[in-house]
């Protein structure tokens, strides 16, 4: 029954695939942070062992460090959730900024959409990198900036400009991973 309303209805099935995933990623993610927050329904085990939102904070964070580093600023990483230049200013990453929504937008795309599990697996880590690698570029940028200009209010819309060009990137990431099936239609027309 399942197969005949997949292949009746696969536009349906696709956006249903894509919402659950990304509910399932987003707010799964919104949950992990809670229990690996101290605080109501805090689990030791779970923020000591497998805490990977903290994980992807400090793999941004040291990302933006080896930048900075490369532009000649000796940077330091403190309690995982800043990143200052020495003798200057600091970063602080809070959750919002790790930007697991779009990185949840990209992984429910890519593996909901149809398409052969290694073109579903190469898009989806690919694009992952990408995103995670635009965030290491914001957060060295800012951080760069915020220590030139000397003051931290100059730059409070990033975290705006960062959703619309990560967005932006996502849109150009599924018209290239999906431009394949797309010809395939139409040449089948």
């Amino acid at each position: 029954m399942f197969s005949q309303i997949n292949k009746k209805y696969p536009e349906a099935i696709f956006v249903a695939k894509l919402l659950t995933l990304f509910s399932i990623f987003y707010f799964g993610t919104e949950f992990w942070i809670g229990i690996t927050a101290k605080g109501n329904l805090y689990s030791a085990f779970c923020d000591e062992y497998l805490n990977y939102v903290e994980w992807l904070r400090l793999f941004i964070l040291k990302g933006a460090s080896i930048i900075c580093n490369l532009f000649g600023h000796n940077t330091i990483i403190e309690n995982t959730k800043s990143l200052k230049i020495v003798g200057g200013y600091r970063v602080n990453m809070v959750y919002s900024c790790i930007g697991f929504g779009i990185l949840s937008s990209w992984a429910a795309f890519a593996i909901a959409y149809p398409a052969k599990l290694k073109k579903k697996i190469i898009w989806l880590f690919g694009g992952l990198l990408i995103i995670c690698f635009i965030n290491i570029l914001r957060i060295a940028a800012l951080l760069m900036l915020i220590n030139k200009a000397k003051n931290i209010q100059v730059f409070t819309s990033h975290h705006t400009v960062f959703n619309w060009v990560a967005y932006i990137l996502v849109l150009i990431l599924i018209y290239f991973y999906t431009k394949e099936k797309q010809e395939q239609s139409q040449n089948h027309k």
